[in-house]
């Protein structure tokens, strides 16, 4: 039982870091409280669910839950809320939940170790991301599917890279919104302040998850690629354009999302006995 605490806590620090480097940066630039209290409140539930969080082992199960989140991502077209011709968001009471961020990460651990079927929820998640001009999450998912094809050597899973590349080509800088402060620009803002502290946080967005996701990785090999793809494609994507920062600018839905990411994913010990298990059942047949 205290191997199995230690490897989830260790696994959720992918997130830690980067998302309490984002409180650092809310604080010292003087964020309302209420955007510090949104972004430590979904750090608290996200680490909850790493912690105690759990999904059935199933794999038609997972997949199932794969192909709900992608048809959620259509829910927004057609309730809302809309800004600027943009409806890319869920309503939560009294903050809005960005979708792409906050489920793109499920779908794609989930799908990740699906060689045959994982890049059909995928796709049909572009799709969504793609009506929502969601240029950032389709980057995302054109790099997670990039490194998917080069893990599982898969034609499926390139043209899934492709197709989401293809949709961000076109949508990237379509309907763009303003700017927002404390969510966009958060790493110009921080080397315009010091040169130190804007590489200080390009560390804790980048480096150190990207170092506990694929060089000393607590989960399994291809769902830390994927997760790491995800990373890179969001980062790149608001350095590039006017896009929501992950984890280190103001949003809960990324913190969420990679939270419920994380907490999904099998850890390596978990995932050699569930192999067992699976080529004994095969064995059998």
């Amino acid at each position: 039982m205290y191997a199995q605490v230690f490897d989830r806590r260790r696994l959720a620090l992918p997130l830690i870091f980067p998302a309490v480097g984002g409180l650092i940066y809310l604080n010292i630039f003087d964020a309302p409280q209420r955007l510090i209290l949104i972004n430590a409140g979904a750090l608290v539930l996200a680490l909850a669910w790493i912690a105690l969080g759990r999904l059935p082992a199933d794999r038609r199960f997972r997949l199932g839950i794969a192909w709900a989140c992608a048809a959620l991502l259509f829910v927004p077209l057609l309730t809302g809320p809309e800004m600027g011709g943009v409806a890319r968001w869920f309503p939560a009471g009294p903050i809005t939940l960005h979708s792409g961020p906050l489920l793109l990460p499920l779908i794609a651990v989930l799908c990740a170790r699906e060689e045959k079927w994982g890049a059909a929820p995928l796709a049909l998640a572009a799709f969504a991301l793609a009506l929502q001009s969601d240029g950032a999450a389709l980057l995302a998912l054109g790099l997670a599917g990039a490194a998917l094809a080069w893990l599982h050597r898969s034609l499926t899973f390139a043209a899934l890279s492709l197709f989401a590349l293809s949709l961000t080509a076109f949508t990237f800088q379509d309907a763009s919104l303003t700017p927002q402060q404390f969510t966009e620009g958060v790493l110009a803002d921080a080397f315009d302040r010091t040169f130190i502290q804007g590489l200080g946080f390009a560390m804790m967005l980048f480096v150190i998850p990207l170092w506990h996701l694929v060089v000393d990785p607590q989960l399994q090999r291809t769902e830390g690629y994927t997760l790491a793809a995800l990373l890179i494609g969001l980062g790149l994507a608001a350095v590039m354009a006017p896009y929501p920062y992950p984890l280190i600018g103001y949003g809960a839905s990324p913190i969420l999302g990679f939270g419920l990411a994380l907490g999904a994913a099998a850890l390596r010990d978990q995932l050699r006995v569930t192999e067992l298990f699976e080529l004994m059942e095969r064995t059998r047949e």
